[in-house]
C-alpha cells in the first residue's frame, strides 16, 4: 500500500471542493449583476465582498486544511497592493503588474515563512504578526516609496464595471485553482498533517516542505486579493496593513466555515455587508458580528457552511 493510500486510514473532515458547475453557475449570476442592478454603489460593494472573499479563501488553506493560524497574512494583501499601484505607476501592464503582486507576496512569505513555521504553535501566529508589524512600519515610513501615511494614489485605467468583471474571473479561476488543490494528493496530505502531524512525517512526508509550500500559495493569492482591491480603491496606505485587517480575514474564514472554500467567501461577503449597511445606522455594527459568532459557536463550531450543510441533509 502506497503512503498516499494510508492517508485514507485518516478520518477525513469536512470538505468541499468546488465543482466546475457550480462555480460556472456562480460566476454567470454575478456577471449578470450589473445588467439588472444598475446602482454603482452595489457594484463597488460587490467588487470589495470579491476581493475579500478570495483573500479569506486562501486564507483557509492554511487556517481549516493545514490547521495554521497566521496574524500576518494582511501583510501579503498590502504588499500585493503596493506592487500593483508602483508598478502601475511605472507604467507596467496590467497583467504583469498583477503576477507581481502575487511573485511578491509569495517572496515575503518565501523569507519569513522559514521562522514562523519552525516556531510553530502559538509562536507561529506571534512570529507572523511580528513580522506583519515591521511591514507596516516600513511603508510607513518610507515615504519616499510608498507616500508614507497620505499612500499611493493611481489610477487603474479600468472602468468600475470593467473592474467588477475582471475581479469575478480572477476570484472564480482562483477558487476553482484552491478547489482542484485541496482535493489533490498534496491537499490531502495537508489534511492528514492537520490531523496527525507525528503519523505524516512517520510516513515519509517531508512535512515542513508541505508546510512551507501551502503558506506559499496562499500567500500568493491574498497577494492577488490586495492588488484587486487596490485596483478597485485606487489608493493603498499603510492602515491597509495593520494587523486588525488580519483579525478581519480571520472572522470572515470564522464565520462562514473554516473546513471548506465556499464558507470564507460567504463569511466575506456577510461580513462586507453588515459593515457596509448596519454601519450607515449604527456604530455598535461590531457588535452584531459579535453576536454572529457568539450564534455560532453555540449551534456549531463549523461556520454558516456547516449550517447550510446540515440542513441539506
Amino acid at each position: 500500500m502506497s503512503a498516499v493510500s494510508k492517508l485514507t486510514t485518516v478520518p477525513a473532515r469536512s470538505t468541499f471542493s468546488v465543482p466546475v458547475w457550480l462555480l460556472a453557475l456562480v460566476a454567470l449570476v454575478l456577471l449578470a449583476v450589473p445588467i439588472f442592478v444598475q446602482n454603482k454603489f452595489i457594484i463597488y460593494l460587490a467588487t470589495e465582498a470579491l476581493c475579500w472573499a478570495l483573500a479569506a479563501a486562501a486564507l483557509d488553506l492554511l487556517v481549516g486544511y493545514l490547521g495554521l493560524t497566521p496574524l500576518g497574512h494582511i501583510a501579503m494583501w498590502g504588499l500585493g497592493g503596493y506592487t500593483v499601484a508602483i508598478l502601475l505607476g511605472a507604467g507596467v501592464p496590467l497583467p504583469l503588474a498583477l503576477v507581481a503582486s502575487i511573485v511578491i507576496a509569495a517572496l515575503y512569505s518565501a523569507i519569513t515563512a522559514p521562522l514562523a513555521l519552525r516556531a510553530g504553535g502559538i509562536f507561529f501566529l506571534m512570529i507572523t504578526l511580528a513580522f506583519a508589524q515591521m511591514t507596516y512600519t516600513l511603508a510607513d515610513k518610507w515615504t519616499a516609496l510608498t507616500g508614507g501615511t497620505d499612500g499611493l494614489t493611481f489610477r487603474s485605467g479600468l472602468q468600475p464595471l470593467e473592474l467588477y468583471f475582471l475581479t469575478v474571473i480572477l476570484t472564480g479561476v482562483s477558487l476553482f485553482l484552491l478547489g482542484r488543490l485541496v482535493t489533490s494528493p498534496f491537499g490531502r496530505v495537508l489534511e492528514a498533517i492537520h490531523q496527525n502531524e507525528n503519523r505524516a512525517r512517520a510516513l515519509g512526508y517531508p512535512v515542513f516542505a508541505y508546510k512551507y509550500g501551502a503558506v506559499l500559495i496562499a500567500s500568493g493569492f491574498i497577494g492577488l486579493a490586495g492588488a484587486l482591491a487596490a485596483l478597485h480603491r485606487e489608493i493603498v496606505t499603510p492602515s491597509d496593513m495593520f494587523w486588525l485587517h488580519s483579525a478581519i480575514m480571520l472572522i470572515m474564514v470564522l464565520l462562514g466555515g473554516a473546513r471548506s472554500l465556499w464558507g470564507p467567501v460567504i463569511g466575506a461577503v456577510l461580513y462586507i455587508t453588515v459593515q457596509s449597511y448596519v454601519s450607515s445606522q449604527t456604530d455598535l455594527w461590531a457588535g452584531i458580528v459579535g453576536l454572529l459568532l457568539i450564534v455560532l459557536v453555540l449551534t456549531g463550531r463549523g461556520g454558516l457552511w456547516s449550517l447550510i450543510e446540515r440542513r441539506r441533509a
